[in-house]
């Protein structure tokens, strides 16, 4: 009686351990599928996260070589999901933590839950660097074209493409960019036009209505030349001292406005967030 139940015993003692040996192997080989390149020198990674079936096999190995030379600079990830979310910017962002923690690194990821729909860019590190939040929306907003017509591998093809010559040094379309500079361009126009419309050098209407309110003045005794002024005395004028704030010594230094980090939404508070990096993304 003994022996049976001690041979039960050893019999399901095997059956766990061949079971979790087999859960180990099958968690290995799925991180190892992730993980679709390492670079030698500097260990950063290659990472592809299909969950929805987004790309084929032959598209996600061409999109792993096409990512590989970001790995220079930081770990690199593709992300495709359908999971909800209000803020795809924050959900980018702690994916990224997920993925990499606080090393350098950046996930492209497209969100095709039928609310969000969205392209997004989320960098830290050595790369936040160079794909901020202003160009990480130029990015998504160039490549957003390829993924209103189904053409996910070409969108993350070119949205990478793009990142590794901004990174390399290069340039890419900054369309809204340009277009702020142009609206800051025109509003200083208009600003000196006005300037030098009301100038009293060059508008006779000004000038006149100066040399009038002078001569008033000068016929009440109130200075001794036309268009001159008159000091008398002196006077001192005593000012409270500002006052002085101290800081609670906790930083926000790197919280950017596309970073939408929960714990530094209020940058003024002094929250701390060094772990938000930059982000930007687009509709589609």
């Amino acid at each position: 009686m003994m022996k049976t139940k001690l041979s039960k015993l050893i019999a399901l003692a095997l059956c766990a351990a061949v079971l979790f040996c087999a859960s180990a192997v099958t968690a290995f080989a799925e991180s190892a599928a992730d993980a679709a390149y390492v670079n030698p020198e500097t260990g950063y990674r290659v990472v592809i996260i299909d969950d929805i079936k987004l790309l084929t096999d032959t598209e996600k190995k061409d999109l792993a070589g096409d990512m590989k030379p970001l790995t220079q600079y930081g770990n690199v990830a593709f992300w495709a999901t359908d999971e909800n979310t209000t803020n795809e910017i924050e959900q980018t962002r702690l994916k990224r933590r997920e993925l990499f923690d606080l090393n350098s690194g950046s996930v492209f990821a497209i969100n095709m839950n039928p609310s969000v729909r969205k392209l997004t860019i989320q960098s830290y590190g050595d790369i936040e660097n160079v794909i901020n939040d202003s160009v990480a929306r130029s990015i998504t907003d160039n490549v957003k074209s390829y993924a209103s017509d189904k053409q996910y591998y070409l969108c993350a093809k070119n949205a990478f493409s793009q990142m590794f010559r901004k990174l390399d040094g290069g340039t890419i379309p900054e369309p809204l960019k340009i277009a702020g500079y142009i609206v800051i361009a025109f509003m200083l126009g208009i600003i000196i036009v006005l300037a030098v419309a009301f100038s009293a050098h060059c508008n006779p209407l000004v000038k006149n209505a100066m040399e009038y309110s002078g001569m008033r003045m000068k016929a009440n005794g109130k200075v001794n030349r036309v268009l001159g002024i008159q000091y008398i005395g002196t006077s001192t004028v005593h000012r409270p001292p500002a006052p002085v704030y101290v800081s609670s010594g906790r930083s926000c230094s790197s919280c950017s406005s596309g970073s939408s980090c929960s714990s530094c939404s209020s940058c003024s508070s002094g929250s701390s967030c060094s772990s938000c990096g930059s982000g930007g993304s687009s509709s589609f």
